[in-house]
């Protein structure tokens, strides 16, 4: 905590001096002013009498973290550090009063799903726009969904981007257009800013090249895959067995190299092929039941179309529409008023084995 209450006021820790009565402005408890060598000067609560409001312990990248944020936010006004929300029972890191008030959260160690959205519902309550900053610990981390669930957001000209602030450099590591392969890999660009104005202005244009496994090493992935028995992927072929299927014979048709929103778990040519075989078991089906099986393979594959911070069941019902137009122009379906007749199956290999036969035959 770098600011504490002393007499009618409060007080940097910063400037303050050893000794003194202070007291936590949240829950007015003693607290006593700490200065290592190592961690500049802050406030801690004895450890019996911990403060009601949730924080983080107070390490040198926090400390140092919260004041550089406070100067790089500066342009926009002034930030005060540490200010306390009695309305929602917060305390946020920095705060920017301006119209739509700005709080600053400089999350460097572990917090579930649960206490960030808690906790940016409570802004959303107050009519206040959080921003979530990232420290090392989540830095050194591979994209994945529980960082990309917990704290993605939507900024203008970056499109869907993580914010990671690195203290010992002074900047702001921007992932920005966050994407997902159809395989199940999560991509990002990157750039570094050092200004709040290079923030408000976006990304400069760059392309990521990516780099699509073609059908044939796809198809072998998923067979290693399923020969070490890897639990990730075994409901799914225990889904595809009792439809008389094997994951790696899927039809070439539902293979591709479009890239989603990150919100398809194992992948969007998973995703197909699931849904798929179970319109194929269908013969008339409703747009309810469609939405229902929709969903149930995107259970079935890890996927969410909703985060803490953004909502991706527009993308969702996108991709749901390309398949349903791929089975259509496949003479698979026929739309009716209610919704769709099932016509007939796609062609299916029995197994990996026997794709790479037809393969070979057909000179591919």
């Amino acid at each position: 905590m770098l600011i504490a209450a002393h007499m009618s006021g409060l007080i940097d820790a910063s400037e303050a001096t050893r000794g003194l009565d202070y007291r936590c402005p949240a829950c007015q408890q003693p607290v006593v002013l700490r200065h290592g060598s190592q961690i500049p000067p802050y406030f801690a609560h004895h450890p019996q009498a911990p403060c009601h409001l949730a924080g983080e312990g107070e390490t040198r990248q926090h400390l140092l973290g919260k004041r550089q944020l406070a100067t790089f936010f500066s342009d926009w006004g002034p930030v005060t550090l540490e200010r306390i929300l009695p309305a929602i029972q917060q305390r946020a890191d920095g705060w920017l009063d301006l119209p739509q008030p700005v709080a600053l959260e400089f999350q460097c160690s572990p917090i579930s799903r649960e206490a960030v959205a808690q906790r940016t519902a409570g802004y959303q309550r107050i009519a206040c726009y959080p921003f979530w900053l990232l420290g090392s610990r989540y830095a050194q981390q591979k994209l994945n969904w529980r960082l990309i669930e917990r704290f993605a957001c939507w900024l203008t000209g970056w499109d869907l981007c993580l914010l990671f602030w690195e203290v010992d450099q002074n900047r702001l590591r921007v992932a920005h257009h966050l994407r997902q392969t159809a395989t199940g890999a999560y991509i990002n660009e990157t750039a570094w800013v050092t200004t709040l104005s290079e923030l408000v202005a976006g990304p400069t244009p760059c392309t990521t090249v990516v780099r699509n496994p073609g059908q044939k090493q796809y198809r072998s992935y998923l067979n290693q895959v399923l020969r070490r028995a890897t639990p990730t992927l075994r409901p799914i072929q225990e889904a595809l067995y009792l439809t008389g299927h094997q994951v790696t014979g899927f039809p070439d048709c539902l293979m591709t190299t479009t890239l989603t929103a990150p919100i398809f778990g194992q992948g969007l040519i998973l995703w197909r092929i699931v849904l798929t075989t179970w319109i194929e078991e269908q013969a008339d089906m409703t747009f309810l039941t469609l939405a229902e099986l929709s969903q149930r393979a995107l259970l079935l594959v890890n996927g969410r179309t909703t985060a803490v911070r953004f909502d991706g069941r527009s993308a969702f019902r996108q991709e749901q529409r390309k398949l349903l137009t791929l089975l259509t122009q496949a003479g698979i379906l026929r739309p009716t008023t209610q919704g769709w007749h099932v016509c007939g199956h796609l062609e299916w290999a029995r197994d990996y084995t026997d794709w790479l036969e037809n393969d070979e035959k057909s000179g591919c």
